[in-house]
């Protein structure tokens, strides 16, 4: 079997907060909670958010990247959240739409949203090919 992601853990001195702009986000249902940690189960992917106290942790290189159905609006909602905008939604020569911006903590999360049809089968290959 290939290796899955299923698990991204986010560290944070704001737990609280960076859970409720998170839950706020996307929509999300509550988090189950503990004292030290939030977490929401996705489809496929479990993401947890963990309250560190050491003053040292600062946002790392990884992005989060979050398919959605209707990218404009979850980029509108983040956006009217606080969110810095990275860039604005845009569309790729591949179909899909992309957009980014940086969360209360600065990490950068990434909203996709795939072409409603898949721009290769649009192709019209001579031949019926």
């Amino acid at each position: 079997m290939a290796p899955v992601v299923d698990t991204a853990i986010i560290f944070t001195p704001n737990m609280v907060q960076l859970a409720s702009f998170y839950q706020a986000a996307f929509d999300l249902d509550d988090p189950q909670e503990q004292e030290r940690h939030r977490g929401f189960q996705l489809d496929g992917l479990y993401l947890g958010i963990d309250q560190v106290d050491d003053a040292t942790v600062i946002p790392s290189n990884v992005t989060l990247w979050f398919r959605v159905e209707d990218l404009d609006g979850t980029f509108e909602r983040i956006v009217g959240l606080g969110a810095e905008v990275r860039y604005p939604p845009n569309d790729t020569p591949w179909g899909d739409r992309l957009a980014a911006v940086f969360d209360p903590d600065g990490n950068m999360v990434g909203l996709s949203q795939k072409p409603p049809v898949d721009p290769r089968e649009a192709l019209d290959f001579p031949g019926g090919g």
